[in-house]
């Protein structure tokens, strides 16, 4: 099972009226612009994805006579795991096209190790420079491991399960529920990774279970992943 952390981010419409810089004399212009902007977040318990995606589009009104209807509007994103990444654009597309563009990036992973994630999107005009701009809240990632013991079976795949750590008490990612996939039966313990985010090094985790490898053995563990 996976699951992905995603923020979605300043969709909205606005009038930009009357850019007259560069344009004929006389010649107004109503610029009407939907972008959004958006990442995730993900793991496979190895590696650490992130990725940032802007898209939309925009229209420009009158576009016979005035020099908006030639402009190109050019989608970028900012997308940095740790030292991984940067800055990438997609190709140019009319005022009316609507245009789309993903910055994906991935970093192997120790347990526990924080990486610090940055990401920005952007749509660029030819005539009037940057047009939209959305950056996410900077913060750290790490992967995150904890065992689990079933403590009860709801027969429709639901485990209830509380955390066997011996070496911490406080699990920076503690598992409460396991959802085995097609309602099979619980097992008596499981594996899980998960992707451990937070704003700050000195906020809370938030957590996002990855997956469970199922096992016999209700040992508690001494390799979970501590606070």
């Amino acid at each position: 099972m996976k699951s992905a952390s995603l923020h979605i981010l300043c969709s909205f419409v606005c009038v930009v009226g009357s850019i007259r810089s560069g344009l004929a004399q006389g010649c107004g212009v109503a610029m009407t612009k939907n972008f959004s902007s958006y990442e995730t977040k993900t793991t496979d318990g190895t590696c650490i994805y992130t990725s940032v995606l802007v898209d939309g589009s925009a229209s420009c009104t009158p576009t016979p006579s005035c020099p908006c209807g030639s402009a190109t509007h050019t989608p970028k994103a900012y997308n940095v795991i740790g030292s991984v990444g940067g800055w990438g654009s997609g190709p140019g597309q009319c005022v009316n096209c609507y245009l789309s563009y993903q910055n994906n990036q991935s970093i192997a992973a120790q347990d526990g190790v924080e990486f610090a994630f940055q990401g920005t999107g952007e749509v660029v005009c030819s005539l009037a420079g940057i047009f939209f701009s959305q950056g996410f809240p900077t913060g750290y990632i790490s992967i995150a491991h904890t065992k689990a013991k079933t403590t009860s079976d709801d027969h429709r795949g639901h485990c209830q399960t509380v955390s066997i750590c011996s070496n911490t008490s406080t699990p920076r990612c503690p598992i409460s529920i396991v959802n085995e996939f097609g309602g099979d039966p619980c097992q008596p313990a499981y594996n899980c990774t998960s992707l451990a985010w937070r704003l700050t090094k000195s906020a809370p985790y938030e957590c996002s279970l990855n997956g469970c490898l199922p096992t016999p053995d209700v040992t508690p563990s001494n390799s979970c992943t501590p606070k």
